[in-house]
């Protein structure tokens, strides 16, 4: 079936409102738009050349982890979360009480995205067995976990406004969610068709979001659908490819595009803005592992030259690495380093500008590792 033919779906009255069911999507979809070669075509070799960029790297699963945190801050933020990069890195006993719903939220989107790479290696398939697991972490002691985690809505649900009649968007009723994701789920898994896999990712998180499949954490599932997929199609060794930044970059036009799907059938302009998001987003993440392998080695340099033994120094910073941010109490917890000389050795990496040091809500001494942290916020 061609791209440009592509339906969207149709509106169903029901009371006072109309609801959208979109068409299935489990076929063979080619396209004749040439554009859309071209932007896939260069998709494919910025990931290529990612994956073995970040086979190259040692240590790479130690900066992939500082990824995901990006990636579970910005994923959130567009779903209205207000904490920073830099808050997410810290205990909840350093954040401020009135954040602390949304540090939770960020937390949950982490462990939610670890635990979908660790079943996606172990062979595990994407399914709606493993949506469901994801979002019963995600959701788990948060605002939204009245919100039946782990379970698909038996209501109705809606996007912007107060009720369905004055809504932005109306998804499916629930009566046609197992229909809808029969077909979602057997075009994820459907080896017959030879769609190229960008394409098929690109084209089921337009649909996870148009089915709204939960009460809540629907746009945080579809975004983390992304990574695991690809991860599942092996077109990258290390889960290392995280959209979202691009997206909260550009939140008005993301929205707009799957907007557009449903109201001008316009799948193609969708599958391009996608497109466009991988390219940009495998460039920036080659730029950060450069950067990050330039900086560990400059750290070796400097750690030769700082008035403790070398070897006490690469403790520290390899604490740091693991966790950009932490507390004095919980460096002396993890390694085994005298007190003194770790104040010899943070004051010698603030004198270098390498970190700077704060104070947490309760009172403990925070010691950020800021050039690293910055390397993956540029």
């Amino acid at each position: 079936m061609k791209l440009e033919e592509y339906k969207s779906g149709k509106y169903v009255k029901m009371n006072d409102y109309k609801a959208f069911i979109p068409s299935k999507i489990n076929y063979n979809w080619g396209w004749d738009d040439t554009k859309l070669d071209k932007l896939l075509a260069e998709a494919n070799r910025q990931i290529g050349e990612l994956n073995a960029y970040s086979l190259l790297i040692p240590n790479v699963d130690l900066y992939i982890k500082m990824h995901v945190k990006i990636e579970a801050n910005k994923s959130s933020r567009i779903e209205g979360t207000r904490t920073t990069v830099e808050e997410d890195l810290l205990d909840v006993t350093d954040i401020n009480p009135e954040k602390r719903d949304d540090w939770e939220e960020v937390q949950n989107y982490v462990k939610a995205t670890n635990y979908g790479v660790e079943r996606i290696k172990n062979g595990f398939p994407v399914c709606t067995r493993l949506i469901r697991e994801l979002h019963k972490i995600l959701m788990q002691g948060v605002r939204g976990e009245h919100k039946t985690p782990g379970e698909f809505r038996t209501s109705q649900n809606w996007i912007g406004g107060s009720m369905p009649s004055n809504a932005v968007y109306v998804p499916p009723p629930h009566t046609e969610i197992a229909e809808c994701l029969t077909d979602f789920e057997k075009f994820i898994n459907n080896e017959e068709i030879d769609t190229p896999d960008l394409i098929k990712i690109a084209i089921l998180h337009y649909q996870f979001e148009s089915i709204h499949p939960f009460l809540d954490g629907n746009g945080r599932i579809g975004r983390l659908l992304i990574p695991l997929y690809i991860q599942s199609k092996g077109m990258l060794d290390k889960s290392c490819l995280y959209i979202s930044d691009y997206i909260e970059r550009n939140k008005d036009t993301y929205y707009d595009m799957l907007t557009r799907v449903r109201t001008h059938n316009d799948m193609i302009a969708w599958i391009k803005f996608f497109l466009e998001a991988v390219i940009e987003t495998s460039k920036t993440a080659k730029e950060k592992f450069r950067n990050v392998v330039e900086l560990t080695m400059e750290m070796d340099k400097i750690i030769m030259d700082l008035p403790v033994k070398p070897e006490n120094a690469k403790k520290v910073l390899d604490v740091l690495y693991d966790e950009p941010i932490v507390s004095r109490k919980k460096i002396l917890e993890l390694i085994d380093i005298k007190p003194t000389t770790l104040n010899v050795c943070i004051n010698a990496l603030k004198k270098k500008d390498i970190i700077i040091e704060t104070t947490g809500y309760n009172i403990n001494q925070v010691v950020s590792f800021q050039k690293y942290i910055d390397l993956f916020l540029k």
